[in-house]
């Protein structure tokens, strides 16, 4: 079963993911940015809502204030009638706070007045008030004790706030006057029944709780005062958490708010102080607000927001991956039917044509496409005619074509090697060389097992080679190999090419030439014994002819002397004529005299001088032209080249047969030759020129072509037989 892969997808399906994959980006960061957005939003309103809701507070709670602190003023006019009483009684117990009567003075000062009497370490003494009797400030109220400290010291009565009761926690306005003798405190304490504005109790705890219900963030709020107590149901209550008591003695001795923040929790706690206290009195109403504010609100309304996106973005993707869906797929229409017209094509019909899409890009492609399979078709119809050709010269050679593999296993051998060596092509293909057509060890004891392997690691070693073959009858035969390595593109070997020719004729027939060889030479040297004795002969035959002809030649050459001398009134013709007789005399002798050194050739070595030939000819010319019957000729010489002839004896070279250059039909008629060098790539040539006649011969001279016959020809060989 096929394995599944994203390769086989169309590519509509790709396009739609790229585009989804665009549109889900764009929607993650629009998300993205809106989320961050609205957490600003939210925050900023969250910060808003809490410094509006802190502000509230403290406008709250120093407004509740300032109204308590106008009702106060308004209560110190009877206070400071009463103390004149409690004055006179401390004098009369004889300044003895113990020995006075303190509810005689409170029912003389009538109902709802408290008297305490405090001594130097700021504790009670002394009180009509049995639940305050023995507090002691300093442990109560540090900062009070050293209020109470100053007036001690002072004169006069010092009015104090209304707060609540530490015990019952009921309003009581509390006024302060130092005895005479400036060792206690006389303390007066008339409770308020009715307070024409709210109490500070009512305050703490109704307005924290209007406070929590209008701000969403705010999750818990205590109110605590500078004594460092709780206000829990309008009570004063102890802090058993001196973690947090030190913190509250902190902000309280700095009088500056303090925010923690829990990232973990999303947990902000605020410790606001509000400022609410007096010189003028001793109690400090000033009160720390502890705050918890929690941003889960915020993760919920941005909870909310990412899914109210998330639902947007999703709806906004699905549509417009339905939209892209459906217009990829009529954009790609046309592309699909090329696809499909290239499959076809593919398919083997290369005449299928292919159907023409829009766009500029899709254009090209089709364009790029059908030059493809021109050029395709061009190069089957090229490479089918090339493998016909292979397979014809392959099949039909008269040669062993074998491809082998790197590991020495034959690949593929045609049918020429088949019947050489006697196998089929399934009985060898895949069958080692060795063993099958190459022998382990050749018939001269040669190892053909280590040479079969270093050709096929080091094919290029043995581009040509020779060796022993074994046929599948058991015959050896003798190939002559040529072996070229095939490598692929990054150059690994893959095959090696063999194309052997048998050559054991070809060593049968060494081994007989070499036999013959051996036979020739003892035949040559029989050959070479009876050649010496025929020169030895023809040179003595040589010499009795030249010795014989000499006598003649004299006697024509000093008859014709004789008769120059005596015949004075001769006529100059036969004068001529009987000079020619003398010099064709003597031209006769050295003629003889040449034979007779030609003879001899066979005992010297050849010796080659440089000749002139230009001047040879101009000799040879000269004598021609001294003869009536050739007036007619007229000869031109050019440059000719220098030559290495034989010299004879004589120094001159032959010229026997030049006269017979004139012995060519129409010789009557005026004609020219011209001798003359040329060039050519295979080297210099002579030729001899005559109208409507040219005669050319190559240096060494071995051939003659001529238009005007075998006349002219023996002329050309005579008139250059001097030349090398």
């Amino acid at each position: 079963m096929r394995r599944f892969s994203f390769r086989d997808w169309p590519f509509s399906y790709y396009l739609i993911l790229a585009i989804f994959a665009i549109l889900a980006i764009a929607v993650v960061c629009l998300i993205g940015i809106s989320f961050h957005a609205t957490e600003q939003t939210l925050r900023d309103s969250a910060r808003a809502v809490q410094l509006q809701t802190e502000e509230s507070l403290v406008t709250v709670f120093r407004t509740k204030e300032e109204g308590v602190r106008i009702f106060d003023d308004s209560l110190n006019s009877r206070m400071e009638g009463s103390f004149p009483l409690f004055l006179a009684e401390y004098e009369r117990s004889g300044r003895n706070p113990y020995a006075m009567d303190l509810e005689s003075v409170q029912r003389a000062l009538g109902e709802g007045m408290d008297l305490y009497v405090i001594d130097g370490d700021a504790t009670i003494i002394a009180t009509t008030y049995d639940d305050d009797l023995g507090l002691r400030f300093r442990d109560y109220a540090p900062y009070f004790a050293d209020y109470l400290d100053r007036i001690r010291v002072s004169d006069g009565m010092h009015p104090d706030r209304a707060v609540s009761a530490k015990t019952t926690g009921e309003m009581k306005k509390y006024a302060y006057y130092p005895t005479a003798d400036h060792r206690y405190i006389l303390e007066l304490g008339l409770t308020v029944k009715s307070v024409p504005i709210a109490s500070f109790g009512y305050l703490d705890h109704d307005l924290i709780g209007q406070v929590e219900h209008a701000n969403p963030y705010l999750v818990d709020a205590r109110v605590f005062e500078t004594t460092l107590r709780e206000r829990i149901n309008d009570t004063s209550v102890d802090i058993s958490d001196p973690a947090l008591k030190a913190l509250l003695g902190g902000v309280l001795s700095n009088r500056t708010s303090l925010t923690l923040r829990d990232e973990a929790r999303g947990i902000t706690t605020r410790y606001l102080f509000v400022e609410l206290g007096n010189d003028n009195y001793g109690s400090d109403l000033s009160r720390i607000i502890e705050l918890t504010y929690t941003d889960q609100p915020i993760k919920e309304a941005l909870a909310s927001s990412i899914r109210y996106h998330l639902f947007l973005g999703l709806v906004a993707l699905l549509a417009c991956t339905l939209l892209t869906s459906v217009s990829i797929r009529n954009l790609i229409r046309p592309t699909r039917k090329m696809i499909e017209d290239v499959n076809t094509i593919a398919s083997g019909d290369l005449d299928h044509p292919i159907t023409s899409p829009f766009g500029k890009e899709m254009i090209g492609l089709e364009e790029s496409i059908s030059a493809m399979v021109s050029r395709l078709k061009n190069t089957i119809t090229e490479l089918r005619t090339s493998e016909e050709k292979y397979r014809a010269l392959v099949e039909s050679a008269n040669s062993v074509i074998i491809r082998s593999a790197p590991d020495g296993t034959i690949r593929f051998i045609n049918e020429y090697a088949q019947e050489f060596f006697g196998y089929t092509a399934p009985e060898i293909i895949g069958k080692d060389l060795v063993g099958t057509i190459v022998p382990a060890i050749e018939s001269t004891g040669k190892d053909l097992e280590a040479k079969i392997r270093d050709l096929v690691a080091h094919p290029e070693n043995y581009a040509a080679s020779e060796n022993e073959n074994i046929r599948k009858d058991g015959s050896r035969v003798w190939i002559a190999w040529t072996n070229r390595p095939l490598r692929d593109d990054q150059g690994n070997l893959t095959e090696i090419l063999s194309i052997g020719n048998d050559i054991t004729r070809l060593k049968q027939v060494e081994n007989e030439i070499q036999a013959l060889n051996s036979e020739l030479e003892q035949r040559v040297s029989e050959r070479t014994r009876q050649l010496v004795d025929v020169n030895r002969n023809l040179e003595s035959f040589t010499y009795s002819v030249s010795h014989d002809l000499r006598a003649p030649l004299r006697a024509i050459s000093g008859y014709s002397t004789i008769l120059l001398e005596e015949l004075q009134d001769i006529s100059e013709k036969d004068r001529r004529y009987l000079e020619l007789v003398r010099q064709n005399a003597h031209d006769m002798g050295r003629l003889i005299d040449d034979l007779l050194n030609f003879s001899r050739l066979g005992r010297q070595s050849l010796q080659k001088q440089i000749l002139d030939p230009g001047a040879v000819v101009r000799d040879l010319v000269r004598e021609l032209s001294s003869d009536p019957n050739n007036k007619a000729v007229m000869f031109r010489i050019g440059s000719l080249p220098h030559a290495r002839p034989t010299r004879s004896s004589s120094g001159r070279p032959s010229q026997t047969s030049f006269p017979m250059l004139l012995s060519f039909p129409g010789a009557a008629n005026t004609r020219w030759w011209r001798l003359d060098r040329s060039w050519t790539r295979d080297g210099r040539f002579i030729s001899f020129r005559t109208t409507g006649l040219v005669l050319t011969c190559n240096s060494p001279i071995r051939s003659l072509e001529s238009s005007r016959g075998c006349t002219m020809k023996r002329c050309m060989r005579a008139l250059v037989s001097a030349l090398p």
